[in-house]
């Protein structure tokens, strides 16, 4: 594919020079600042020049509705434009260089550098301005209608799709579908029926002159015997007989020639009401406005549509109750939406307050069994040391019992009042009781202090009871908190679960109410299917009883033929040699008629082999144009899609009748919401603009498609074509562009985000224009 590298340029409009590269594969937004005038800011700054210099190198001509020396800057004589191309698929560099002059006649040069070599040969070198044009748009793969309506776009020269008529429509889908060569053969099949055609006419009209001729002589044949049986009439009543049925045959021939002229005469109507009726198809009326006129031109040929209005006004009724039940189903939709966002925002409060509970739940469970474990190791070290108190209590009171049992046996000296033990006169007693009442205070000191040790672990025992309380109670509001949150997600997914069964109701509402409206859009597209094919119809009817007339027109001459020649042999014969005479004439006819019937039907399948053939190019035909605007219908729509558009186009295509003509009658609807709009002509202007450019974008997919090997042009230039579109759309439509990887060049008037990288600023000052 070509790729437009470079533009240089002198003395054109106002740049006295101008060398620019190209950004390949990104939107580039052309600015303007003109300084010598401040109060038309960008307007006169040269931006349009740019495109110029493309234009006037490519086609030699300016797409302003200007004079070519126009172009030329005013201090200057001539002017020099040079396009640099690149295609890396072929490996060459396509150089166009032109000149323009006041006085002068225009200069061209082509150069072509293929693998880094230039090459040397005529392939470049046309004799006239008007061979290098053709050359240069060849040498691209496109043709200059294709140029100024999807590559080289502006205002004074683009005309968009679906603005256009169907002629056009047609010719640029029969351009990428082929089907010119199509048309070609069909045309060449029409050349070659139409002698075949004015053979079987010529046989079936002999048929029925032999046919005339043979039921005449039979007739003759019987009169003939009748009157030999009878014998009452003369040969001169026999004559005059004849000759009156010769008059009343010419008079019946004569009605025959009325009643063709009548039927031609209905056909011409027939022809002057299908003519009314394609072209009130291309009009944009209403549907009731298109019945009336369609009706209006069938009622003088006795011809009556269908009750559409009443297929209509069921539609309607239809309609109307849906969109009553839709009603409901919104206002549920709405209460069930409010429901589930009162039950999202409770359960969203809830998830909140249970987020800050579960911030200290952790640390506070976890300080609980801290205290729990701290607390069982105080209480075990505290039974510990009971036990080891009792132990040592028990020790004490056996060593007091064991003591006070032998402090028991003490005797007292009456003498001296010594006390003394018997068994162990060395055992001091007092010493004894001093230690027993030591011991004593001993045991009254460890028993307070196990009392005192059983305090501290009753006291642990209640501090654990309390905490493992606490914990509890802590463990149990968690729960409570889970619950609590469980039952708000119970709510939230019931009414989730209603509202997405109201939805998916309204949505089932919403297909049928679409259905409904495709229908009733469909509608008009039947009723003029109808009018044709109810004209179609009656003209084949029409065709049929001119063949049948024609047919009866060529028996009663043959019959004339055959009376007037039974006249003279009446003449010249006897009444018995006539009768022979007949039977042998008779006898030679129908062997005519046999031979004659079978020529017919041998040409009669020639015939029907030429239409066969017809049959199936256009059914191709209609298959390849059909192929390519579902293809455009398609590709728009995608890149509707990418722009950001909630609008989607539905083009209609070629349409087979039941009387297996085809209808070239291409129509586009807009789309929204399955909705259908109505006519591109009906949105605003920003709306049509986004649709006009996935529309060129599509159209340029196809084209580059459709070239040769290597062919196409990866270039998109707009002068002033998206103005009607606000900032936001413009950042989306690029955004789209730069993503799809596509060379454009958009002059604008600044309505852009100033943080879009992709900026080329043209500059206008002491009159001249640059670029920086």
């Amino acid at each position: 594919m070509w790729k437009l590298n470079r533009i240089i340029a002198e003395n054109l409009c106002a740049f006295r020079q101008l060398d620019y590269y190209l950004q390949q594969g990104v939107t580039t937004l052309v600015f303007g600042n003109n300084l010598d005038n401040e109060s038309q800011k960008s307007n006169g700054s040269g931006k349009s020049a740019l495109i110029e210099c493309i234009a006037v190198g490519l086609t030699g001509t300016p797409l302003r509705k200007i004079k070519n020396e126009e172009i030329i800057n005013d201090k200057a004589d001539g002017c020099y434009v040079m396009l640099q191309f690149t295609n890396d698929g072929s490996n060459e560099i396509f150089t166009i260089e032109r000149q323009l002059f006041r006085k002068d006649s225009t200069v061209v040069t082509c150069h072509i550098e293929r693998d880094g070599k230039l090459v040397e040969s005529d392939e470049a070198v046309q004799p006239s301005i008007d061979g290098y044009n053709k050359f240069i748009l060849e040498k691209l793969g496109i043709s200059k209608e294709e140029l100024y309506n999807n590559f080289l776009l502006s205002k004074f020269k683009f005309q968009d799709f679906l603005s256009s008529s169907d002629r056009e429509k047609k010719e640029i889908i029969n351009r990428f579908s082929n089907g010119i060569l199509v048309d070609g053969a069909i045309d060449k099949l029409a050349e070659d029926k139409l002698p075949v055609a004015e053979e079987l006419r010529k046989a079936e009209l002999e048929i029925a002159g032999i046919d005339g001729r043979i039921e005449m002589l039979a007739e003759q044949i019987i009169a003939e015997e009748n009157s030999r049986i009878e014998k009452k009439r003369s040969k001169e009543e026999k004559i005059a007989s004849m000759q009156q049925t010769i008059s009343e045959k010419r008079a019946l021939t004569r009605q025959k020639e009325e009643e063709l002229k009548a039927i031609d005469c209905l056909l011409g109507t027939l022809e002057n009401a299908d003519v009314e009726i394609q072209s009130l198809e291309n009009e944009d009326h209403s549907l009731e406005y298109y019945l009336t006129r369609i009706r209006a031109l069938l009622q003088p040929l006795a011809i009556e549509l269908s009750d559409w209005e009443k297929t209509i006004e069921k539609k309607c009724l239809e309609r109307k109750e849906l969109e009553k039940e839709l009603a409901g189903w919104d206002e549920q939709l709405a209460k069930a939406g409010e429901k589930v966002a009162a039950f999202t925002a409770s359960y969203e409060q809830l998830k909140e307050e249970y987020r800050i509970f579960t911030r200290t739940y952790a640390t506070r469970v976890g300080t609980y069994d801290e205290k729990l474990e701290q607390m069982e190791q105080e209480v075990a070290q505290a039974n510990r040391d009971i036990g080891q108190l009792l132990q040592n209590r028990r020790t004490l009171s056996k060593a007091i019992e064991e003591l006070h049992a032998r402090l028991a046996g003490t005797i007292t000296c009456p003498r001296c009042n010594h006390e003394f033990l018997v068994s162990d006169r060395t055992f001091d007693v007092d010493k004894g009781h001093r230690e027993l009442e030591e011991r004593k205070k001993r045991l009254s000191t460890l028993t307070n202090r196990i009392t005192e040790c059983e305090s501290n672990v009753v006291a642990l025992e209640n501090t654990q009871k309390e905490i493992r309380a606490n914990k509890r109670e802590l463990t149990m509001l968690n729960s409570q908190w889970c619950d609590r949150i469980d039952q708000s997600s119970l709510h939230y997914r019931t009414a989730s679960g209603e509202l997405d069964g109201i939805a998916a109701s309204q949505k089932k509402v919403k297909a049928a109410i679409t259905s409904l409206w495709t229908d009733q859009g469909h509608i008009c597209k039947r009723v003029f299917d109808e009018a044709f094919d109810l004209i179609d119809d009656a003209r084949r009817e029409k065709e049929r009883k001119i063949k049948s007339v024609q047919e009866e027109k060529a028996a009663l001459k043959s019959s004339i033929d055959t009376l007037e020649e039974a006249i003279r042999e009446l003449d010249k014969v006897s009444s018995s040699d006539l009768t022979d005479s007949l039977k042998a004439s008779l006898k030679a006819y129908r062997k005519k008629s046999s031979e004659a019937v079978t020529r017919k039907l041998g040409i009669g399948k020639r015939m029907q082999r030429l239409e066969e053939q017809e049959q199936h190019f256009v059914q191709f035909k209609t298959y390849l144009a059909n192929t390519k605007i579902e293809a455009l219908n398609s590709i728009t729509n995608e890149f509707l899609e990418n722009i950001g558009s909630d609008i989607r186009i539905k083009l209609s295509g070629y349409t087979a009748l039941k009387t297996g003509k085809v209808r070239e009658k291409i129509s586009a609807s807009l789309v929204r919401d399955g909705i259908d709009q109505g006519s591109f002509g009906k949105f605003s202007a920003g709306e049509a603009v986004r649709v006009n450019l996935a529309t060129i974008l599509a159209m340029q997919k196809l084209i580059n498609s459709n070239c040769e090997l290597d062919k196409g042009l990866d270039l998109l230039v707009l002068d002033e074509i998206l103005e009607a579109v606000d900032e936001d759309g413009l950042s989306s439509i690029f955004a789209a562009l730069n993503h799809l990887g596509i060379t454009a060049l958009v002059v604008s008037h600044g309505n852009v985000a100033e943080s879009y990288p992709y900026k080329l600023i043209v500059t206008k000052e002491h009159g001249y224009s640059t670029i920086d």
